[in-house]
């Protein structure tokens, strides 16, 4: 039974059973669609011979066959329906064969899947199997009965406990060009990933899959190693397409280069994979097959240069000067050797953002066999030179030839004078270019930019052989017209040594000309000196560092904590207990930061248990401030704290008359002298009963005194308890 993916739509199966010599490349792709929630595009786009393949094979939709890699286990499946068929054209147009015709078909679907679902680390791959190749293939055996087998692995979609958002790389559409016989051919099969990943691009022998001439759609299966094609003799994945320089990918661009050797269809594969921060994540596969025909022999145009005064045609290593009054236009030669040929001439200048320049005409057509034709090259008030730096102008003559058109390219290097616009100044608030900074200790100066043409001026700056932002150095580019200035601020980190000495050059742009700015700029040398640093200090309110404290007082342990520092750098107090945590003994005390001095007040109320059973238990209280500097220094001071349990008292001696008359003289039974309590033995309660056993009188708090005005005389009883120990007496009332 097959499985499914759980997705939001329902999806047919249909087998095509069509069976044809069609396919002529093409790859799967899996993107997703942000913020939607039919979150990925899955889909294929195949290449289709148009002239060779029976148009029944031309399947309307897809079954794509999901599986999970780490065990081959079927995930589920996709019908993508045909969404768009197209030509495929050439570089040229008007370089098209009558044997050479290719339509570019792409299948996709958008559906919804649960990152969830596809959890597992080693990820999952996704394969289209269908039969069969092109049957005029040159270079692998029984190309008609080869089915094609189109692969793509994708990471989990789920991965750390969060989404893991990926989308397999994008492709240009290929252009169906044709490569000529012992002529050097380049195609572009390099694509681009949307989430800024690396792609890595290598030949490989293409899949063949498990489709054959009878069965040309069946399901497909897991695996991990599918069938590949096999090659004819003399052919390996080395020279897939033979001659003097045979077939090879650039693993960086993807751009494939060949100059082949004999006239054939040739079948190749290049294995695309992806990686994010240096771990592979995804590879997809690209079948292709490359047309070589016997073309007619081509020669590329030629340019030619004389400089003026010379009897010699320009050789690339000389500079050309160009005074102030010298013109501004010179003549530049083409030739072709065919006729009626079409020739256009383009130019750019390659160490600067815009031309300045013009070429007049720019397009020709021949007349005779290797004719002659002349245009200016015109130079701009802003194509001129600074800093003895020459311009490099790249002229480049194009035909008509086909595939692709032949050129040829002239580079000449001028030097031009400038005429009527002056140099900007650049100036700092400094002293001197020469500053001497200390780690940790912030230095600031301004930079100013100043144009005497009023001309707009960008300033910024650089460091020699170190990136600014690395070091914690703040500066900003700005702009502006005539006049410009910024702050710079650096704090040099504590990793800054003794002697080191760090350059940055502050530059200024007149931007008259944008595309070719007139740069001056002034150096600030930063010399790094010792890092001299002051100890900061720590005390307490107390007179003396210890304290003997009574459980059960009534008062908690109270004192203020202070740190300072004689610089002014940032600094830190806390505190620790030796052998114990602050906090889970009730301390409280909070750590505290700042500048010059820093005070937190600490306070505790202990409680018997801290004893543990002993008369007497001590704690010691570290209290550390340290400096934030790069010669990090601390100070600590230390509390001692003595804690006691009471000493036994007597119970005092009661009277045994009271006069409660109101006269003011005798007239309660007083309780204030009890015995204070200790931690095992406390006040429980105080009852006092008349003659004949009632309670009159009850209090489990510690009272002051009893008056009893509203009670008669007599003789009473009285009870005092305590956890360990009880008192009990006798009380005459007097009235």
């Amino acid at each position: 039974m097959k499985k499914r993916f759980i997705w939001s739509i329902i999806l047919l199966f249909f087998f095509f059973q069509a069976e044809a010599t069609h396919i002529v490349g093409g790859q799967l792709f899996i993107t997703e669609n942000k913020d939607s929630y039919y979150n990925y595009n899955i889909g294929l786009t195949m290449y289709f011979d148009a002239l060779n393949g029976n148009p029944g094979a031309e399947d309307p939709a897809v079954v794509i066959y999901v599986f999970r890699k780490r065990d081959n286990a079927a995930v589920g499946w996709l019908e993508a329906p045909k969404i768009e068929r197209k030509s495929v054209t050439y570089a040229n147009p008007l370089c098209g064969i009558s044997t050479l015709q290719t339509y570019q078909i792409t299948y996709s679907s958008t559906l919804r899947l649960n990152p969830t679902d596809f959890a597992d680390p080693q990820g999952y791959y996704m394969v289209w199997d269908r039969c069969c190749r092109n049957g005029t293939i040159t270079n692998i055996k029984n190309p008609g009965d080869a089915g094609s087998l189109f692969y793509l692995e994708f990471p989990p979609l789920f991965k750390n406990n969060a989404n893991f958002k990926n989308s397999s790389p994008l492709f240009p559409t290929i252009n169906g060009d044709y490569a000529c016989v012992n002529s050097p051919f380049f195609f572009d099969f390099g694509g681009k990933d949307a989430d800024g990943d690396s792609l890595v691009y290598s030949l490989i022998t293409p899949m063949q899959g498990y489709s054959d001439k009878t069965n040309p759609s069946i399901p497909a299966r897991g695996s991990s190693a599918y069938p590949r094609l096999d090659w004819i003799d003399g052919i390996t994945v080395d020279n897939v397409i033979p001659g003097p320089d045979p077939l090879k990918v650039n693993r960086a661009t993807g751009m494939l280069t060949v100059t082949p050797g004999s006239v054939g269809l040739y079948v190749f594969a290049v294995q695309v994979d992806e990686y994010r921060k240096g771990t592979k994540i995804g590879t997809v596969t690209r079948d292709f097959q490359l047309k070589v025909v016997d073309c007619p022999k081509m020669d590329p145009p030629k340019l030619l240069y004389k400089p003026k005064g010379k009897t010699a045609w320009y050789n690339e290593n000389e500079i050309i000067t160009v005074k102030k009054d010298d013109p501004n236009c010179f003549e530049v030669i083409v030739t072709d050797p065919t006729i009626n040929q079409m020739i256009r001439v383009n130019g750019l200048v390659v160490n600067n953002s815009k031309n300045y320049f013009t070429i007049l005409p720019a397009e020709f057509r021949t007349t005779i066999a290797n004719d002659t034709l002349k245009f200016e090259v015109c130079l701009e008030d802003c194509f001129v030179t600074y800093d003895n730096r020459p311009i490099r102008i790249d002229l480049i003559a194009e035909d008509e030839s086909c595939p692709f058109p032949l050129t040829d390219t002239l580079s000449i290097y001028i030097k031009r004078e400038s005429a009527g616009n002056n140099a900007p100044k650049v100036t700092t608030s400094l002293a001197a270019d020469y500053v001497h900074v200390t780690a940790g200790v912030p230095v600031t100066f301004t930079v100013f930019g100043k144009d005497p043409d009023k001309d707009k001026l960008a300033l910024s700056g650089r460091g020699r052989d170190f990136n600014m932002t690395d070091l914690g150095m703040a500066f900003a580019a700005t702009s502006g017209t005539e006049n410009v200035q910024q702050n710079f601020t650096w704090t040099p980190p504590c990793q800054a040594k003794k002697g080191d000495t760090l350059t940055v050059d502050f530059k200024l742009e007149d931007m008259r000309c944008e595309g070719n700015p007139m740069p001056v700029s002034r150096p600030v040398y930063f010399i790094i000196d010792e890092s001299p640093n002051n100890p900061p200090a720590v005390k307490t309110s107390l007179d003396i560092p210890e304290i003997t404290y009574m459980i059960g007082g009534p008062e908690a342990i109270l004192f203020d904590v202070i740190g300072t520092d004689p610089d002014t750098n940032r600094i830190s107090l806390v505190a620790a207990g030796r052998g114990f945590d602050l906090s889970a003994l009730g301390m409280i005390f909070e750590g505290k930061t700042g500048v010059k001095s820093v005070t937190s007040p600490y306070s505790w109320s202990p409680e018997c248990t801290l004893l543990a059973g002993e008369a007497e238990q001590t704690f010691l209280v570290d209290f550390i401030t340290l400096d934030k500097s790069c010669a990090a220094a601390s100070d600590t001071t230390t509390v001692k704290i003595i804690l006691k349990d009471n000493e036994e008292q007597p119970f005092p001696e009661f009277p045994n008359v009271i006069t409660p008359n109101a006269d003011s003289k005798n007239d309660c039974f007083v309780f204030q002298e009890l015995p204070d309590d200790k931690c095992d033995d406390q006040f429980k309660d105080v009852t006092i009963y008349n003659r004949w056993g009632k309670q009159v009188f009850y209090s489990n708090v510690r009272p002051n005194d009893w008056c009893p005005t509203d009670i008669s005389g007599g003789y009473y009883y009285y009870l005092i308890q305590y956890t360990k120990r009880s008192y009990k007496g006798g009380l005459t009332i007097l009235k």
